[in-house]
Order: C-alpha cells, then structure tokens, then sequence
C-alpha cells in the first residue's frame, strides 16, 4: 500500500469517525427539543424563521429541501403549536408569509438555554487535556460547518 493510499484511507476514516461523533452528539442536544414537542424538522423551521425572517411556505420548503406536501402539514403542526403566524405577503395578498411568533421565539431561547447549560456541565467534567483538544478543534469544525452550510443556505 502506498503512501498516498494510507493517507487517504487515515482521511476517509477520519471523516467517517467525526459524521459518527457530530451525529450522535446532535442527536442528544436535540432531545430537549423533542421533549417539548419540537422534532428536528420543526426546529429546523423555527430556526431558518427566526434566521431569515418571514417567507413564504414555499421558499421555506426550499430552503430546508422539503416537499411542498411536506411544508403544508409542517406549516399547520407549527401553526397549531403556536410557533409560527401566517401573515398576508405585502408583495401579494393572496399569498401568505410565515413569521416566527413570540411563542416560538421564546421556545427557541429556552430549548437553547437547556442544551447550553447541559454541555457546559459536559465540558466541564473533561480533563483539561480534552478541553484543550476540543478548543483547538472548535474553529475547524466551525470551518467545516460553514462550508457545509453555505452550500444550502
């Protein structure tokens, strides 16, 4: 095996271990979430809202690559949770955006509140060492991420 080949291997191997790490990880600071109610799409949805402002159901399904028949039910279960508003678009009245509403502002505070204090009483029971290790890797994965991101924003 050449050279060239183990570090491609050692890199796909890295790249499978941290997808491994990043999803297990995001799946618990989720939990909160769904113990409110608030499934990962949901949060998704609150989320692109209160980043990008009111939109459209349609231009929100886009944004989050889902389909229009999805966006309708997500929109009503949203709507009934108190998350979201529909408001007349001023650019055609016929059509309506959907705005984050106080309910679903404050949710998004609170469910963030829980997952910040929970990993920071995580981090804090690392070792120094590990926390070094997490710090120094923290603007690499933000790297990533941003690269990922942006691809889809």
């Amino acid at each position: 095996m050449s050279r060239t080949k183990a570090g491609e291997d050692r890199i796909a191997e890295l790249a499978g271990g941290l997808r491994t790490a990043v999803n297990r990880l995001a799946h618990a600071l989720r939990a909160p979430a769904s113990e409110h109610g608030v499934t990962p799409t949901r949060l998704t949805a609150l989320a692109t809202l209160e980043r990008h402002g009111p939109m459209r159901p349609g231009a929100l399904a886009s944004r989050m690559r889902i389909t229009p028949a999805s966006m309708s039910r997500l929109t009503d279960v949203l709507e009934e949770g108190g998350w979201v508003e529909r408001e007349s678009d001023p650019a055609d009245r016929r059509a309506c955006l959907l705005r984050l509403s106080e309910h679903g502002a404050a949710t998004l505070v609170e469910l963030r509140l829980e997952n910040a204090t929970q990993l920071t009483a995580d981090i804090a029971e690392l070792d120094g060492a590990d926390r070094a290790a997490l710090e120094a890797a923290l603007p690499v994965l933000t790297a990533l991420a941003d690269r990922h991101l942006g691809a889809i924003s």
